[in-house]
């Protein structure tokens, strides 16, 4: 009887120890469960967070920066003079220059080129020479776009003259080299084509563009004899000018003339006495 009553005790600890187990496995499974999925979420947010990340890499932007000033001055030579001197101190050049003398205005216009960064100070300087600033025209333009497609597509076209380049090594037929060699060709053209529109663009963002016109004021003399030529011409160009009108008048002129001699033929014909 004690037997049995040992062996039941033995067999219920057993049973217990077999429950307490498998609590502690499903426990365990749970924990490694919600680590795992802990693990997932925490890689799908750095998923996430990567494009963000590579989003925040910042961009240099491609500026290009020019305008346009015109002004009055006391003196025109001596403007001049400060403009270049002020163009060379900022590391720039001239160009395009241009005068004109209208009667009683010297007019004096040139470009003037310096580096991006020096812009800024080029137009205070300038415009500190203006007697009266008449317009002033600032315009920047962002070529950043246009810069890294023209970039991206150098480099392919590149990479595909050189694979070009490896297939020609392995043509052995006349008609293979013949099509290989016009596609280079091709695809060379472009590829110069392209540099050119960088180097546009590259010499365009690092020098800006200013374009200045200046003038001034002076008294010009009455000339008595140049005025009275200029009115005898004057006064025969209008008479030219009369006589071209009442030409083409004609048809007003001959019906007039028609009609006065038809009005004094019929007041003779009434003055005739009769007898």
């Amino acid at each position: 009887m004690s037997t049995k009553i040992i062996n039941s005790k033995t067999l219920i600890k057993l049973i217990s120890i077999l429950i307490l187990l498998l609590l502690a496995s499903c426990n365990s499974s749970e924990n490694q469960s919600n680590t795992n999925t802990n693990m997932v979420s925490s890689d799908k947010r750095m998923e996430s967070l990567t494009p963000v990340e590579d989003q925040s890499v910042s961009v240099e932007r491609k500026i290009i920066k020019e305008g346009s000033i015109r002004f009055e001055t006391s003196s025109v030579i001596e403007t001049q003079k400060e403009i270049r001197k002020i163009v060379a101190e900022l590391d720039g050049y001239i160009g395009n220059e241009n005068s004109n003398n209208y009667e009683g205005i010297i007019e004096y216009s040139l470009t003037a080129r310096v580096p991006e960064d020096k812009f800024n100070t080029l137009i205070d300087k300038v415009s500190s020479l203006a007697e009266k600033v008449e317009s002033k025209n600032i315009n920047s333009s962002d070529v950043t776009e246009e810069f890294i497609d023209v970039e991206a597509r150098i480099k392919t076209k590149k990479e595909l003259e050189a694979r070009y380049k490896e297939i020609l090594k392995k043509a052995n037929r006349v008609d293979e080299i013949l099509n290989i060699e016009r596609e280079m060709g091709n695809l060379r053209a472009e590829i110069e084509s392209l540099e050119g529109r960088m180097n546009y663009l590259k010499n365009r963002i690092s020098l800006s563009t200013l374009n200045i016109t200046f003038y001034e004021k002076v008294s010009a003399p009455f000339g008595f004899f140049s005025k009275v030529k200029q009115a005898l011409h004057n006064g025969w160009q209008a008479l030219l000018w009369f006589i071209i009108i009442l030409i083409s008048l004609w048809p007003f002129l001959l019906l007039i003339l028609i009609v006065l001699f038809i009005i004094l033929k019929f007041r003779k014909k009434k003055t005739i006495p009769l007898n």
